[in-house]
């Protein structure tokens, strides 16, 4: 994929547009698709699977993916929710090294016997990767250990879960020993309804941002930042563009104010409406559920 560098006067230039272009939201804007004609001009990332590095000696990763299936499995992590994935979905996340219960389980409701009683422990080592396969099922857990070369041929077709956000609080931020090209760090950063400045970042992805911009200051050998604003399924198709346009381009001023170089921030694009967002409804009464909450956002992919 071809990546545009942006120059320090360009990027001045592109945000005194997308301020001007502002003025002319429509307030309730926030969804419409884009045509083949807008998409085409866009640098389109796509939320699938990428090689993880080593995280640090601090951290120990862990990418839990379910292939196949035919119901949600919920992911616990120390008797707390980290997320819900469906068949062909997957999730990484880092703990502290130490014993954990990390576990899928599959109707637990509504005796949640999986939150309460955990079966499985993992014994986490700092800096190391483990990838748990959600077998297919329908009560129980089914979790099982994988070697990393078979986890990733079946990771290659598969996409992350961007629905649930993480309430497990020994759950950290990921933090990587760079080498080759891989993906450091992609995370969403959520903004709220019809929102596209910094006041409208939602208080939990503050925290994240400010998390991020704590590894990105300590360089880690980066190469790349990607930003790429999303909406959700609401209102004007053309102002739901623009909308995305300005969440990226909010991440990026937020970014260069905390002293990120603009030299390494080499794809800033706003897509308008997000994949998840397809089908979710189209009412502003219907701008809290989840397919469109998640949608509102701005992913940031640090190589």
């Amino acid at each position: 994929m071809k990546l545009v560098c942006h120059s320090v006067k360009k990027v001045v230039v592109s945000v005194l547009a997308v301020v001007l272009s502002a003025l002319s939201l429509n307030v309730l804007a926030e969804s419409g698709s884009i045509n083949e004609n807008n998409a085409s001009a866009q640098i389109r990332i796509v939320q699938g699977y990428r090689p993880v590095a080593r995280v640090v000696p601090e951290l120990a990763q862990i990418v839990f993916f379910y292939p196949k299936g035919e119901i949600p499995a919920t992911i616990y992590v120390d008797r707390e929710l980290q997320s819900a994935l469906m068949p062909g979905e997957f999730t990484v996340f880092c703990v502290a090294p130490g014993p954990h219960a990390i576990e899928s389980y599959f109707n637990d409701k509504p005796l949640y016997e999986g939150k309460k009683n955990p079966a499985r422990q993992i014994n986490a080592r700092g800096g190391e990767t483990y990838f748990l396969h959600v077998n297919p099922g329908t009560r129980g857990s089914t979790t099982a250990l994988e070697e990393r070369a078979t986890a990733e041929e079946a990771l290659r077709t598969m996409r992350k879960q961007t629905r649930i956000i993480n309430r497990a609080s020994q759950v950290k931020p990921c933090e990587y020993v760079n080498g080759n090209d891989v993906v450091l760090i992609q995370e969403s950063i959520l903004f709220r309804f019809a929102k596209g400045n910094y006041a409208g970042i939602v208080p939990e992805s503050v925290a994240k941002l400010n998390n991020i911009v704590r590894f990105l200051r300590q360089g880690n050998g980066i190469k790349e930042i990607q930003l790429v604003g999303y909406t959700d399924a609401i209102g004007n198709r053309d102002a739901n563009l623009r909308l995305s346009e300005e969440r990226a381009q909010t991440v990026l001023e937020a970014l260069v104010r905390s002293g990120v170089s603009p030299n390494i921030i080499r794809n800033i694009s706003g897509m308008g409406v997000a994949q998840a967002a397809e089908g979710c409804g189209v009412s502003a009464s219907q701008q809290n559920s989840g397919c469109n909450s998640n949608s509102r956002r701005v992913d940031i992919i640090v190589k």
